[in-house]
């Protein structure tokens, strides 16, 4: 999660890039504007889910994927899923399970392993989650136009695409 709320301004990220050698300030400028909004997005979101239906970024993916896969996934795959580890997803499926949400079954293609399934309170809540995360969306998405929607998409679907990965 970005955290930082006192984004500096251009002049500062200017002096600062002069003095630390920052090729590209305006490319900085921008991605702070970026990640802050992201960040406050990322945090509505999540409170939206914690309250109509008190569920977590991860166990609202998880139902997500359960809702959609209804023979079951694995805990790798719903690790994949939601890119996580493994391990972090075994912790989460415990917590959902402990609630009732999902069960484990016993996976008939490899008896070592196991299949996670939605439950039916774990249906019931995510039909109650998905109108208000809807909504929520919706509202958020208000203020783009079809074009302006278009043009985001791309070029976060450019983002996807390219090497994350720190020099």
């Amino acid at each position: 999660m970005f955290e930082l709320k006192d984004l500096p301004s251009y002049d500062t990220l200017a002096a600062f890039g002069a003095a630390y050698g920052n090729p590209d300030v305006d490319g900085l400028h921008t991605w702070l504007a970026w990640a802050s909004a992201t960040g406050e997005m990322l945090a509505a979101f999540e409170a939206n889910l914690a309250r109509h239906g008190g569920l977590s970024q991860s166990q609202f993916f998880v139902l997500l994927l359960l809702k959609r896969n209804p023979v079951g996934l694995s805990v790798g795959a719903l690790a994949q899923g939601v890119a996580v580890t493994s391990q972090t997803m075994t912790r989460i499926v415990d917590r959902m399970e402990g609630a009732g949400l999902c069960r484990r079954e016993a996976d008939p293609q490899d008896r070592r392993a196991w299949l996670i399934r939605l439950t039916p309170e774990g249906d019931a809540l995510l039909g109650k989650a998905l109108p208000a995360h809807y909504a929520w969306v919706a509202g958020l998405m208000r203020q783009f136009s079809t074009e302006e929607r278009r043009v985001l998409a791309g070029l976060m679907q450019k983002l996807r695409s390219a090497d994350l990965s720190p020099s």
